[in-house]
């Protein structure tokens, strides 16, 4: 171990020295003394092995992000169930010196831009970004075997990297952060044996950066730095991220791997987006009843849309037998939560009278908490209670009010209703052309009776004008 100037006062000390987050680990210098800065190491009492407090380096270098020992990013130690230690922890390692990762304004000025700098100084490859970035300038030393890796494309890549370092599974061929470069982009092998890319020819491929994707390339390399320390909240978002395609090229793999990590560790949110992915068949095969698992994981935690999908499998006898009565409990508890969906949900099966006897002031009193939120399925529901006045007085222009409202969200069967209102001059005139028009939308959204609507009354010789 290496040993501090006031050895004797502090015992065991461990020898760091600061590197800025733009710098990959093959193109970083050896420390020179000048560099380095020694943290005090503490003793495991069970293992007797020496660890390095996290708090510690972070009130020694400002802006730490993450420890690495070349190209390895050293994660925080773990319990048995692989719950990080608290406070956090990293290992000490004897006779080496460790980089601290920072972020922030670099002040190198062997890579930071000058004054002196122009557009000849700098190379091809990022001549036009430095147009488009202003002060946010991604400069690389004319020296071809030094690229700083400034670029927002490829940081990207390399913050998702670091994200598998840190979770302990090697990225899959193909897949992931890996599957943002060209399939052909050369790659080396860093001291470890793991492939790393061509930095130069990733950058020649990389999409000219704008406002926007600096913008969500920093909330990504935000979120990967939350992931490194063991944030589940942030390790379900970067899920959120490769499973929607959001920065990064999607990948329901990737997605669901993320998932189960936090999954795995109670998460709700990440075991309800587990359910989910096996709801849908995204990244696995389809299977209602571990859908149907994990949703309960969730729903057992209070999380309402886990909650409601459990109640909608009882509801329809998905992945578990038709239970109308589970269905109507579980639905409740996302409804007093205010969850529209579970709201509407409710109001169904007590204007069908499902699992409990048909009540149609209770289906109008969950459709309007619903319908007041914009669920577009609660205002068409509620808009036909006033339509056919089921426990409600009869108001076909309220009926036209509310469908009005689901219509301009794509709702089909609104459409449909609409249409009809018009063909039968109930709360406006009669207008077979607007009742056609109506149909003929309806039935472009997808819905057969609207389809039928449109052809009887085309029969009848009527036309849209």
């Amino acid at each position: 171990m290496l040993q501090g100037d006031d050895d004797d006062d502090q015992g065991h000390v461990q020898a760091m020295r600061s590197v800025h987050k733009s710098l990959p680990p093959n193109v970083i210098a050896p420390a020179t003394p000048e560099e380095i800065f020694y943290v005090d190491c503490q003793t495991d009492p069970e293992t007797q092995r020496q660890f390095v407090l996290w708090d510690d380096i972070v009130q020694a270098f400002d802006n730490a992000v993450q420890v690495r020992n070349k190209a390895r990013v050293m994660p925080f130690l773990k319990s048995v169930d692989f719950k990080i230690l608290e406070p956090r922890r990293i290992s000490a390692v004897p006779n080496t010196v460790l980089d601290v990762v920072v972020v922030g304004e670099q002040v190198d000025s062997d890579v930071t831009p000058s004054k002196s700098i122009t557009k000849e100084s700098v190379p091809m490859l990022l001549q036009k970004e430095t147009e488009n970035m202003d002060k946010d300038v991604a400069v690389i030393p004319e020296s071809a075997t030094c690229t700083v890796r400034r670029n927002p494309a490829y940081g990207l890549v390399e913050a998702a990297m670091e994200n598998y370092t840190h979770i302990d599974r090697p990225p899959p061929p193909a897949r992931g952060p890996q599957a943002l470069l060209n399939d052909q982009t050369p790659s080396t092998k860093d001291p470890q044996g793991h492939q790393q890319p061509n930095i130069e020819n990733s950058l020649l491929r990389a999409p000219q950066s704008t406002p926007a994707v600096i913008s969500e390339t920093l909330k990504l390399a935000k979120t990967i730095t939350s992931v490194n320390h063991g944030d589940k909240a942030a390790i379900v978002a970067l899920g959120d991220k490769y499973r929607d395609g959001e920065g990064v090229q999607q990948d329901y793999k990737v997605a669901m791997d993320l998932y189960l990590e936090a999954a795995e560790q109670g998460d709700a949110q990440g075991q309800r987006n587990v359910g989910y992915l096996y709801e849908r068949g995204f990244g696995v095969a389809q299977d209602y009843s571990s859908a149907m698992d994990w949703y309960m994981k969730a729903a057992r935690q209070g999380h309402p849309d886990a909650q409601t999908s459990v109640g909608y499998y009882y509801d329809i006898g998905q992945g578990v037998a038709l239970d109308y009565s589970e269905a109507l409990k579980w639905y409740l508890k996302a409804a007093h939560q205010g969850l529209a969906r579970a709201q509407n949900n409710l109001g169904v099966l007590y204007d069908q009278g499902q699992g409990v006897p048909k009540d149609p002031s209770q289906a109008q009193f969950w459709y309007l908490k619903a319908a007041r939120q914009g669920h577009a399925d609660s205002q068409c529901n509620l808009g036909c209670l006033y339509d056919i006045g089921r426990g409600v007085s009869q108001d076909y222009s309220r009926a036209m009010e509310l469908y009005l409202q689901a219509a301009k969200q794509g709702h089909s069967r609104a459409h449909n209703n609409i249409g009809s209102l018009y063909e039968y001059g109930q709360g406006v005139s009669q207008d077979y052309s607007k009742a056609m028009e109506w149909f003929q939308k309806a039935a472009n959204l997808g819905s057969e009776r609207a389809k039928k609507n449109f052809e009887r009354l085309e029969k009848g010789g009527y036309s849209i004008d």
